[in-house]
């Protein structure tokens, strides 16, 4: 069974771990971690097999806006998008629920315990 496999992108440390320890103990699956876009689309050109992305908006080098165009481009891999604004903010994000159903906005603070589930419910697609 292939393994689930996610990419988190997020340029505050603490964030970052948060993420990751929270998943990591709720979901069996594989976590790559990135801290800006750059970052993360190179991640992605590099392995192909990614089942999730989950990226904060503003990072330093590269948002989470020019990485969801880059996914959008290119595989449009399901796309978790953080951010202390609003969805309707943000142009790059026209259409962003419709273009790939499995894609999620979560303003901040989120809630932990949503955020497990929306990854379950994705998980048990995949499976």
């Amino acid at each position: 069974m292939k393994k689930f496999k996610i990419l988190i992108v997020e340029d505050e440390e603490m964030l970052l771990d948060l993420f990751e320890m929270l998943i990591s103990s709720e979901i069996q699956c594989e976590i790559t971690t990135a801290t800006n876009g750059f970052e993360a689309i190179d991640a992605v050109k590099a392995d192909k097999s990614f089942d999730l992305i989950i990226s904060d908006y503003k990072m330093p080098k590269c948002s989470g806006g020019e990485l969801y165009s880059y996914n959008l481009q290119h595989d449009n891999i399901a796309f978790y998008l953080f951010s202390g604004g609003e969805l309707e903010d943000y142009a790059e994000f026209d259409g962003f629920l419709t273009r790939n159903p499995d894609n999620r906005f979560f303003n901040k603070p989120f809630s932990e315990k949503d955020l497990i589930k929306e990854i379950k419910s994705l998980y048990a697609k995949r499976s």
